[in-house]
């Protein structure tokens, strides 16, 4: 039974971790993300909250094993050279600026919602640093645009990120009815993105895009064409297999054994691109909520909200979704919220704004999500830095405005069936 210290200890536990992995800038104190969610992680144990086993078992190697394979497939497209061409490909399309930032938006949307957001973002990070610098443009926008649009277009589908995942298995709502009832919603959330951001940058998305001495940097392209084409397959492969329904934590894992095989005589430089300190950083942070759902924290929020989710409110649902899910992330607050999903009224409309809002509460800050995670760490490997309060000033309204949209599709939804 948790106690009143534990609560305590546990909830401040969280607060440091979340405040050093957030600002990173403490003064005289000079903590990595990792760093801070690995000593979040150690505290849990160390001052009681959880037992060593708790701690160990808290952590979610399905994701884990996921984001590793789809990071040595990354690796491999790389090497192989596939990001210079996607490169070119968007900028011999990009006429200015603004064009350039719905480019993102519409790829990154449309495609995690296939390809799953964190797969974008490990794919496309790179890409838009790469661009943002040569170009000579600010990358906050385009970084941005890159993790909500992925969060975003996620949502469309059952395959779109894990939390949709977990509630097509237990809603059993079809991947045509999902898509139907959300494609709506993923699209307009699309267009709010865009027209935000656009406003949020409007003075540093003015202006052309600088040419590149007629593109000659690229006429040198080294492609690999062999480890290219074998990359590209597997990528189909993996796709493919995430579409029959199979556990998407293998199909990456296996598909990167795969290209190991037969990939490359040299192994060990797919290897060394892998960013070994976000796999800490998740699995750190899974000890920590369960650290905060063990200590009963979680449990007493969703006992008061539980009677405010009887009144059959589609907009009660997703506030709690939104709090919850920026306490503990997405997956867990899924997993909290399910038992309650009976009392939310229309039990498939509900599922459907339980996934809306879970999915969408991930844009609310610079770690409400895993794709932003990655986008973060990512882009702060290629030498650029997003800030927390930077993203933030889009995140907050972004959030507000789409989940808010999601809620009158969905009730627009419900009266149409019922009539």
């Amino acid at each position: 039974m948790p106690t009143e210290s534990m609560m305590l200890t546990a909830l401040i536990i969280f607060l440091l971790t979340y405040v050093v992995i957030g600002v990173q800038k403490i003064p005289r104190i000079h903590i990595s993300r990792a760093s801070g969610a690995l000593l979040g992680a150690v505290a849990m144990p160390l001052l009681g909250v959880l037992t060593p086993q708790e701690a160990y078992a808290a952590i979610d190697m399905n994701t884990i094993v996921f984001l590793l394979g789809m990071m040595i497939i990354v690796a491999y497209l790389e090497i192989s050279g596939f990001f210079e061409i996607l490169e070119l490909f968007i900028l011999k399309r990009a006429r200015s600026r603004t064009s350039l930032l719905a480019l993102v938006v519409l790829s990154s949307g449309l495609l995690s919602a296939v390809f799953m957001n964190d797969t974008i973002c490990l794919m496309f990070t790179p890409v838009i640093v790469r661009l943002v610098q040569r170009l000579e443009l600010s990358p906050a926008p385009y970084l941005i645009a890159l993790a909500a649009s992925a969060n975003i277009g996620s949502a469309m589908t059952l395959i779109g990120n894990p939390q949709n995942m977990l509630i097509g298995i237990r809603s059993q709502i079809s991947f045509l009815d999902f898509w139907v009832a959300l494609l709506p919603v993923s699209v307009g959330s699309l267009l709010l993105g865009f027209a935000l951001i656009h406003w949020v940058y409007r003075r540093e998305l003015q202006g052309p895009i600088k040419l590149l001495n007629d593109l000659q940097e690229y006429s040198e392209l080294k492609v690999h064409r062999g480890l290219l084409i074998i990359s590209l397959v597997v990528m189909l492969l993996l796709l493919v297999l995430l579409m029959l329904g199979n556990p998407p934590q293998w199909v990456a894992i296996s598909c990167a054994a795969l290209l190991i095989l037969f990939g490359s005589n040299r192994p060990h430089r797919p290897l060394q691109r892998v960013d070994w300190p976000i796999l800490v950083v998740f699995a750190g942070l899974f000890i920590v909520m369960h650290g905060v759902e063990k200590a009963g924290l979680v449990d007493l929020m969703v006992s008061h909200m539980g009677n405010w989710l009887t009144n059959h409110n589609l907009l009660n649902l997703s506030i709690v979704t939104l709090i919850i899910s920026n306490l503990v992330s997405n997956v867990p607050a899924v997993l909290l919220l399910s038992p309650l999903i009976g009392a939310a009224g229309a039990v498939k409309l509900a599922w459907l704004t339980l996934a809306m809002a879970s999915t969408f509460a991930g844009n609310l800050t610079l770690i409400g999500s895993a794709a932003n995670l990655i986008v973060l760490e990512s882009a702060e490997r290629h030498g650029v830095h997003l800030g927390f309060f930077e993203y933030l000033k889009v995140g907050l309204p972004l959030t507000l405005l789409t989940i808010g949209l999601g809620v009158l599709v969905l009730y627009a939804l419900a009266a149409s069936m019922a009539s």
